[in-house]
């Protein structure tokens, strides 16, 4: 869910922990973050969090390091066709779309993870900016950690109709 969704869903807690001088920082926070599983490992929990975290021009190399060499994304196109890519063409897609862009980020919402083991899955609604213009959609990653730790191995996503 999105913050500002969020925050008004959340609004009368909000005007109650003001009103008894509590932190309305603190209200939003507890009740407005992303969703995790508290058996989730901690590196995993890092990995996700740097998916969105990282996703910036100056931190794109570091980005890069999130993925196995792998890796595949998947997108389910609106035409019905699918777009497969290896890591090499995805990381490249997304160095072009920076190098044209003025602004680029992803935001993550109500994101699910399920551990098993050193297997991960990921599922989350997204929000992809592109010089201000947002496109909602929903992703699935998969992660495996190995000697390396917790890498991504593979995405498939969809934007909303």
């Amino acid at each position: 869910m999105s913050a500002s969704r969020c925050i008004a869903r959340v609004r009368p807690l909000l005007r109650w922990a003001m009103g008894n001088g509590h932190s309305a920082l603190a209200v939003v926070a507890l009740l407005c973050a992303p969703t995790v599983h508290a058996q989730t490992d901690s590196a995993l929990t890092a990995l996700v969090a740097n998916y969105t975290g990282l996703y910036t021009r100056a931190n794109f190399s570091e980005w890069t390091r999130l993925f196995g060499p792998g890796f595949t994304s998947a997108s389910a196109n609106r035409d019905g066709t699918l777009t497969v890519r290896t890591l090499t063409q995805f990381i490249d897609a997304q160095r072009q779309g920076f190098a044209r862009a003025r602004e680029m980020r992803e935001e993550l919402l109500d994101v699910r993870v399920n551990q098993q083991g050193r297997l991960a899955s990921v599922w989350a609604d997204f929000v992809f900016y592109y010089d201000g213009t947002p496109s909602k959609g929903k992703l699935a990653l998969l992660a495996v950690s190995d000697s390396a730790g917790w890498r991504f191995h593979s995405l498939i996503f969809s934007y909303d109709q």
